[in-house]
């Protein structure tokens, strides 16, 4: 097993961690919350240093490619989940929020594998929408722990990234479908 899969490994073995303190995190216990940050924070890390070491030293593979974005996905997705059940945090997390968001990411890989089955191997490649999408996501787990007060807006903002990314993302795959019968 190469050193950028463990790397990643080390960060799908964080997300219950990062689930159990965001669960049990009360206002009377600030240092939970903290605790969480300082989790998430070492999960990002490993995030980048995965696909530094992965690129870097030849060492990508398809368990890492399947294995990475499972990882971000889980902290994400279930880390937003637990947010929104758990009301001691400064901006609530409405219980639509997570929905939406899972939603998204859902119907993105349905629409993968529906592709994939019955129009041959599909093609993604990574967009910017996706990339924006991610990275606003990452910086609202990161605003609700701190407890910013621009929270509520870029959860909003969230929101509207990743209607444009999951519209980018449809729009990619009908024209990869329409390529295809012009084979």
């Amino acid at each position: 097993m190469t050193l950028a899969n463990r790397i990643t490994l080390f960060r799908l073995f964080m997300v219950p961690v990062f689930v159990a303190l965001i669960a049990s995190y009360t206002r009377e216990q600030p240092w939970i919350r903290h605790a969480a940050l300082v989790v998430y924070a070492l999960a990002a890390i490993s995030d980048a240093l995965d696909g530094f070491v992965a690129r870097a030293y030849n060492q990508k593979t398809k368990l890492g490619t399947l294995l990475d974005p499972l990882a971000d996905k889980l902290m994400i997705n279930i880390g937003f989940v637990f947010m929104a059940v758990n009301n001691q945090f400064a901006t609530p997390v409405p219980l639509w929020f997570p929905a939406a968001i899972l939603a998204r990411d859902v119907m993105i890989v349905m629409g993968a594998y529906i592709i994939n089955e019955f129009y041959g191997p599909v093609r993604i490649k990574p967009r910017i929408t996706g990339k924006l999408t991610t990275c606003f996501q990452m910086s609202l787990v990161i605003a609700i722990l701190i407890e910013a007060r621009f929270a509520w807006g870029l959860m909003i903002a969230t929101v509207v990234i990743s209607a444009i990314s999951y519209f980018d993302y449809m729009y990619t795959g009908i024209k990869q479908v329409g390529n295809e019968d012009e084979r």
